[in-house]
């Protein structure tokens, strides 16, 4: 009787020990994204070096606060989510400014991180799950797109990050089996990632798709699961459709529109850039995989590791696939982490307890090396540049508190969005640093002839003007222009859609040597010069500007 109590006294310890270790990882998560949150939020708005991008996410944010719906009221390239969380950091201000940016990326943090940690936690070592957790935690308040050094700071191509993470998260979710079935909750948060990412961005939604394809084929996603993820993936689509008015099918025609203009060249030569990238990490993956191989013949064991071969090349070549379809990002593909997690979680049993393994059995010193490797080249990267960053932009805090006279705007609204007077980097129109200068030009050329409920047009890469001088916006058009991305001389929507409301057109002056999207005003100009003529006269010139009024 004594032996059997004592029997279950130590099993009731140990219970509570492993009880311990279950819960500390989990909160951990949560203090780290937590102290990511604090610290994004102390330090607002950064300066910004690449500005003009960032002109996007106002405009957008702006017009959906202002009641205009994408899809029905102007047209979108990209998918609206960051400017859906843009106009809702917008109502939080009294007076809205760059600040709504990171206050959107606030509001998604949670969100994101519920999602990864949920897929990880029921399916890796708790260290594991907690750094993959933390990782794409920090994609979410990082202030340089990937692919750009860290001292770009900027928050422009916000989607691209996101779209990484909800990937990331995604692939984890279809490529390892969880611990336990819950096939209706599993399937539920696989359809919500899925949701977000058709409303971020198409092309990591294509590839979305197709992984869940392939995860059903190598059965590590259960058929069990797909209730679950229509459930998911429709709940998405109401909120947005009814919180919103973003109707599916004008989404998709806008998407399809702009899917027209692309240019294929210079996506196929973004393909080769990319693979030429990645191919060292590549290399070192198909090493590891071939290690198992090696292993598993040693010891006279059935091949297993064919289906983490063909994880791993899925995972690399949709990675590649879509950085060729974002913008040039090199390496930074976080996605890539998921190649050694899967090998983690494949390996837990043989591997030493130190890395979270089980120590069943003994794992050669040479493989175990190259699968840490691994694990630190796909992330080390990635969150140094990203950490370093936001170091860098701490250090210029002073810089948006009290900004240097000759890089102040003269708008409320533009307050906090500061460019450091040494930014060199070549932005759409001017050097980045004489943005400001461009910006106070046409915003005063405007005051002297705007009245109330005028609406601004602007053929430039982005609108600022709306937001900036408190104007209701025009309708009809793109968000933004960029050439062979949102459009082209063959597809793009008629003049007398893209011009119907405005009373005024702004016009940047272009300066050689200055500015990398010229092309875009010179093809603008090209293709709606005679409408402008038959229908617009000149108002005023100025250093930077030209304003036409509506005869």
């Amino acid at each position: 009787m004594s032996a059997e109590n004592d029997v279950r006294l130590e099993d009731s310890d140990a219970s509570v020990r492993d009880a311990r270790r279950r819960v500390r990882w989990p909160l951990l998560t949560v203090v780290g994204v937590v102290l990511l949150g604090l610290y994004s939020w102390w330090l607002g708005p950064v300066a910004l070096v690449a500005p003009w991008d960032n002109f996007i996410l106002l405009d957008g944010g702006y017009r959906i606060a202002q009641g205009q719906v994408p899809g029905t009221d102007f047209s979108n390239a990209i998918g609206p989510l960051v400017y859906v969380l843009t106009s809702l950091g917008i109502q939080l201000q009294a007076v809205p400014s760059l600040a709504a940016v990171g206050y959107g990326c606030l509001l998604f943090l949670p969100v994101s991180a519920v999602l990864a940690g949920y897929v990880s936690h029921r399916r890796l070592p708790g260290g594991y799950a907690t750094g993959f957790t933390v990782f794409m935690a920090l994609l979410v308040i990082s202030v340089r797109p990937p692919g750009y050094s860290p001292g770009t700071t900027t928050y422009a191509m916000l989607y691209n990050k996101f779209g990484w993470l909800l990937y990331s998260t995604l692939l984890l979710a279809v490529l390892i089996r969880p611990r336990t079935r819950r096939p209706l909750a599993d399937g539920a948060v696989l359809g919500l990632v899925l949701g977000l990412l058709a409303y971020d961005k198409v092309s990591f939604f294509l590839l979305g798709v197709v992984a869940v394809i392939f995860g059903l084929f190598l059965r590590t996603l259960a058929a069990r699961e797909m209730p679950g993820l229509f459930a998911g993936f429709g709940l998405v689509v109401v909120v947005f459709w009814l919180g919103f008015g973003i109707s599916p099918i004008g989404y998709a025609s806008d998407v399809a529109t702009a899917f027209a203009a692309q240019g294929s060249g210079k996506r196929l030569s973004m393909l080769l850039h990319a693979v030429a990238y990645n191919a060292p990490v590549g290399a070192l993956a198909l090493l590891v995989v071939a290690g198992l191989f090696f292993l598993a013949r040693r010891r006279g064991e059935p091949v297993r590791p064919w289906r983490l071969l063909l994880i791993t090349l899925f995972v690399l070549g949709s990675s590649v696939v879509i950085s060729a379809a974002n913008s040039p990002e090199k390496s930074d593909l976080a996605a890539l982490v998921v190649i050694p997690l899967v090998l983690v979680a494949a390996l837990k049993p043989e591997l030493p307890r130190w890395t979270g393994g089980d120590g069943q059995r003994r794992i050669p010193a040479p493989l175990l090396a190259g699968l840490v490797l691994l694990l630190i080249v796909t992330t080390a990267p990635i969150a140094g540049k990203d950490a370093l960053a936001l170091g860098i932009s701490a250090t210029r805090r002073h810089l948006v508190e009290a900004p240097p006279p000759a890089q102040r705007i003269t708008s409320p609204h533009l307050g906090d969005f500061v460019i450091p007077p040494d930014a060199t980097w070549q932005t759409a129109y001017r050097n980045a640093s004489d943005v400001p200068a461009m910006l106070d030009d046409g915003l005063a050329l405007l005051r002297r002839h705007i009245r109330p409920g005028d609406r601004v047009a602007s053929m430039s890469l982005a609108n600022p003007f709306a937001f900036a001088l408190d104007l209701a916006p025009v309708t009809g058009g793109p968000l933004w222009w960029d050439l062979e991305i949102s459009f082209d001389e063959r597809t793009h929507p008629p003049a007398d859609q893209v011009f119907r409301d405005a009373r005024w057109v702004m016009v940047p002056k272009l300066r050689a040597g200055q500015g990398c999207c010229q092309d875009t005003v010179e093809t603008m100009t090209r293709i709606y010069g005679g409408y402008l003529a038959q229908h617009f006269r000149m108002a005023e010139s100025t250093a930077d500007w030209t304003l036409l009024a509506r005869s």
